[in-house]
């Protein structure tokens, strides 16, 4: 049966009893509710039926075929069955007795089992495909799985009684039909008895185990959730719609082995495989019984109801079609968007994606693992808001309690919403016991606060908080920390910091942002910060940037400050503000004859306080001549640089407004080869390219400039095609030079990557360097030192990259003044190794170890080893493991960093218990692995 519209009004069983005969072969029937929303326009085989019937009128009890039956072996067509109405005086029921029986045929199953085609006359076999065309062309939608019952209602109720199938599933989910999508299964009725027993083909199909419908109930409630994935949950395209899908207004679709309809109650009572649709909620159940008037249904002997939002099965329920509420009992439930699962002893289904559970559990672990569980007396599930709300819960992991709360709230989609966050667990040799409880306020869509009161052993209360925004053209950060008293430190009770961070965007050129940083002592990072990059900071910056983008310029005013974090640090060797800072580049290939236009300009006033202080003006205006070809290139430029000062607090033998004029011209050129090779079995091409760049820069005495930003550029190979050795305009070097240098790469020919880079380089200088840096002496090597670096990806997840400088005159062989070696693996089964080794000689001297290699599914070992040779001391050390299954995962880590530039290190333990869709217990150990780790990414 299909029935459009409000299946409840029953219209179709009083046109049953008013238009005439049913007969062996029956009719199709579409209703759809009228334009006055109460009576019924129905068609029968296509054609328009005039509808005598209104809601009051008397509605008598119909029993009639509801599928079409098999073609009989004869030759003609089977004879039509012509009834007759026959109302006993104390009923209001109408019953039809058939008169003539059809003929018996074999019933084809819904396993499509038919009987062989000889079997069937060759002038039966066009004569049922035709009849299979004609109906297929009466409707659009799938016809209804019926078969033939009379309309003793009692022998309905006869049926062996159905098993509980609320029981949870198998751990392996079964397939389902699509939600829209119906079998026609044609059967042909046994003969009937005038006393109007159920058919046997009924009978039949009711004794045995319901193998179709079975399965749609419980199989259908794991139907298209991955349990076996054990990868992060995601939400699915609905998460963070707040608009609920409206499926009271929507068609009902109803397909059923067999229907009654009744005049009182008003009911319709669908058994034997039902399956309702609407919209998109869908209902398989063995046996579902409508009421006309209050819009209720009715399933029985075990069903799976089916909305995006939830599945529940049980054994009874009550459903409102048309508010899309409902009350369940003993109910197993699933909530695919979160993987998540559970029973209860009551569930109510309310409107807008709102469920309430009595004597709940819940767990994302698979069906028949209950590593995890969380159990309470009452369950809110809201997938409007994304958020469950539990009361009188209790967490236990592997059937142990781990914590009680009251009231527990936790996510089911990704969303943000107020509630109390997994608190942070740990303990370290500087703060003792560390407990962190934040508590999140989601105080609009688009900007919330974050407070976290953390608590430490030795130190006492600290508080903190995070502020965030975010609107379509802004967005900002602001972290404080306030320790009121700190008992582990003597040199002031009242310790903090404050961090703020903005970012604006005026229009599509113009931007700005804002970085401020305090921090009320110099411990304090090394204290109470979790980083080697933190405890080593030994500056606090406060910049405000406003940018300008042109098509071919840039414009950047800037005012800079720095916060000395450690007084220690001698005034000399502080940093200078920059308040302001205007600065201009331009390039603009547009120039006359085809020549570039290069302008870079900066005006800069630099304080600092109790020392040299002053303005800064720099302008370097070039032209150069690109000179292109596919082989080759060429590009002579020249330009001029001048700068001048205005100076406080210059040393009495020196002027107080020095400044420079000097030239500058260039010339960079190189030639491209290239053949056809292969790259560890990869078709490739190999080039060759060598390069040439010829500097010069007259020399100018600088030495009565100050220093206020300015240094020596570190060596490498990008740094030999530099037009000054320095890194700022407080120094311009001299220079009469020439660079040689080759490159060679090897790219794939397919996709065109880089597969592999070396390139070595090296500098030829025809005349002494004298412009230096205050302290040094001048440069008098012939040749600089040699340049190489390397970049190779080796295949099946290893790279590798390597630089080198090799200074040829120090000591009788060379000295390696700096060198970078690296070896990393990576693949899609997150096993990760990073080896590297660093140095710059007198500076830096380090090895560092990482890896990160799950052993199987389970089990995964975690390790890293930073070490400095030139200190002869341990930088940072960690070891640990981790441990689990799809629906949770433990990790156990043992940290030792250093404090700062001291010998102290702080030796923490951290411990981390992640319940997949619920959250995690214990210390960020993900945000130490992201630090800590070249490469470490995860699946959130």
């Amino acid at each position: 049966m299909r029935c459009n519209g409000n299946l409840l009004r029953l219209g179709l069983a009083s046109l049953c009893l008013l238009h005439g005969n049913l007969f062996a072969a029956e009719p199709i029937w579409d209703c759809r509710v009228g334009a006055d929303g109460k009576s019924w326009v129905c068609a029968k085989d296509g054609q328009p039926v005039e509808d005598r019937t209104t809601p009051d009128a008397p509605t008598a009890t119909v029993t009639r075929p509801l599928a079409e039956p098999a073609p009989a072996k004869a030759t003609a067509l089977p004879p039509s069955t012509t009834t007759s109405a026959e109302t006993a005086p104390s009923s209001n029921k109408t019953q039809f007795k058939k008169t003539v029986e059809p003929p018996k045929t074999e019933p084809i199953t819904d396993t499509d089992t038919k009987k062989p085609a000889s079997d069937i006359s060759p002038s039966q076999q066009p004569k049922a495909q035709d009849k299979v065309e004609k109906r297929a062309a009466r409707t659009t939608e799938p016809p209804a799985r019926t078969t033939t019952t009379e309309t003793d209602k009692e022998a309905l109720r006869t049926e062996p009684e159905m098993p509980n199938l609320a029981a949870p599933p198998h751990r392996e989910p079964s397939a389902t039909p699509e939600p829209h999508a119906t079998k026609t299964h044609s059967t042909t009725p046994a003969p009937a008895t005038e006393t109007g027993s159920v058919t046997d083909a009924h009978q039949e199909r009711a004794d045995k185990p319901l193998a179709t419908a079975g399965s749609a109930v419980t199989g259908g409630i794991d139907a298209g959730i991955d349990w076996m994935s054990c990868g992060i949950t995601q939400p699915n395209d609905r998460a963070g719609d707040n608009t609920p899908i409206d499926d009271a207004t929507a068609p009902v679709l109803v397909s059923a082995d067999a229907a009654v309809a009744e005049l009182d109650p008003e009911t319709a009572v669908f058994s034997g495989n039902v399956t309702l649709i609407q919209g998109t909620m869908r209902l398989d159940a063995a046996e579902v019984r409508l009421n006309r008037r209050t819009g209720e249904a009715e399933a029985m002997g075990g069903f799976v109801l089916n909305r995006p939002d939830i599945r529940v099965a049980g054994t009874n329920a009550r459903y409102l079609l048309s508010s899309e509420q409902g009350q369940i009992d003993q109910a197993s439930y699933r909530v695919p968007s979160a993987r998540a699962r559970g029973d209860a002893a009551h569930a109510e289904l309310l409107d807008d994606g709102q469920s309430r559970y009595r004597d709940i559990n819940y767990s994302t672990c698979r069906p028949g693992e209950d590593d995890w569980l969380l159990s309470a007396e009452t369950l809110e599930l809201d997938r409007v808001e994304g958020r469950g709300l539990a009361h009188h819960a209790t967490l236990r992991f592997m059937g142990v309690p781990l914590l009680y709360s009251p009231v527990f709230s936790f996510p089911i989609d990704d969303r943000r919403r107020s509630g109390l966050l997994v608190p942070s667990v740990g303990s370290s040799s500087n703060t003792g016991f560390d407990l962190s409880v934040p508590y999140y306020f989601n105080l609009a869509p688009n900007y919330d606060f974050t407070f976290t009161p953390r608590l430490m052993a030795k130190r006492g209360l600290l508080l903190g908080g995070e502020f965030r925004f975010l609107t379509e053209d802004s967005d900002g950060t602001v972290i404080a920390e306030l320790l009121p008293d700190d008992s582990e430190y003597d040199e002031g009770d009242q310790r903090g910091s404050l961090s703020i961070t903005a970012n604006k965007r005026f229009n599509a050129r113009t931007t700005a942002n804002v970085r401020l940083n305090y921090v009320s002592d110099r411990d304090y990072l090394s204290d109470l910060g979790n980083s080697l990059a933190a405890t080593s900071t030994v500056f606090a910056e406060r910049t405000g940037d406003l940018r300008y983008y042109g098509d071919t310029w840039d414009l950047i005013a800037r005012a800079q400050y720095y916060q000395t974090i450690d007084d220690s640090i001698a005034p000399a060797n502080r940093p200078y503000g920059r308040l302001p800072q205007l600065q201009i580049d331009l390039e603009n290939p547009d120039g006359i004859a085809s020549t570039t236009y290069h302008l870079d300009a900066e005006y800069v006033n630099f304080y600092r306080r109790d020392a040299l202080r002053g303005h800064r003006f720099d302008l370097f205006p070039a032209i150069s001549l690109p000179l292109e070809h596919d082989w080759a290139y060429l590009e002579p430029k020249i330009g001029a640089r001048y700068t001048a000062y205005r100076l406080s607090n210059q040393t009495a033998d020196l002027s107080d407004s020095p400044s420079t004029l000097n030239g500058l011209f260039s010339l960079d050129g190189g030639l491209f080869f290239d053949r056809n090779t292969r790259y560890f079995d990869i078709a490739a091409t190999q080039t060759l390219e060598p390069r040439f760049y010829y500097l010069f820069v007259p020399d100018k005495n600088q030495d009565d400039q100050p220093v206020f930003d300015t240094g020596a550029l570190n060596f490498s190979f990008d740094n030999l095609f530099r037009e000054n050795r320095f890194n700022g305009p407080d120094r311009f070097g001299d220079a009469n030079q020439l660079v040689l240098a080759l490159t060679s790469r090897v790219l794939s020919s397919t996709t065109g990557a880089e597969l592999l880079r070396a390139s070595i380089g090296q500098t030829l200088f025809f005349e002494d360097r004298g412009v230096t840096l205050p302290g040094e002496t001048v440069a008098d090597d012939s040749t600089s030192a040699l340049a190489g670096e390397v970049a190779a990806t080796l295949g099946r997840g290893w790279r590798t990259r390597a630089g080198l400088e090799w200074n040829p005159h120090e000591g009788s062989n060379g000295k390696i003044e700096q060198a970078l070696a690296q070896l990393s693996y990576r693949d899609n089964n997150q096993r990760l190794l990073n080896a590297a080794y660093r140095l710059r000689d007198g500076i830096i001297k380090q090895t560092d170890l990482a890896a990160i290699w799950p052993l199987n599914e389970q089990f995964t070992l975690i390790g890293r080893h930073n070490y400095s040779l030139e200190d002869n001391r341990l930088l940072e050390a960690l070891a640990g493991v981790e441990y689990g299954q799809c629906c949770w995962r433990i990790r156990a880590m043992v940290r030792k960093h250093t404090d700062g530039a001291g010998e102290d290190h702080n030796l923490a333990f951290l411990i981390q218990l992640e319940l997949n869709g619920l959250g995690r217990l214990g210390d960020d150990i993900d945000q130490t692995l992201r630090r800590g780790i070249y490469g470490y990414r995860t699946n959130d």
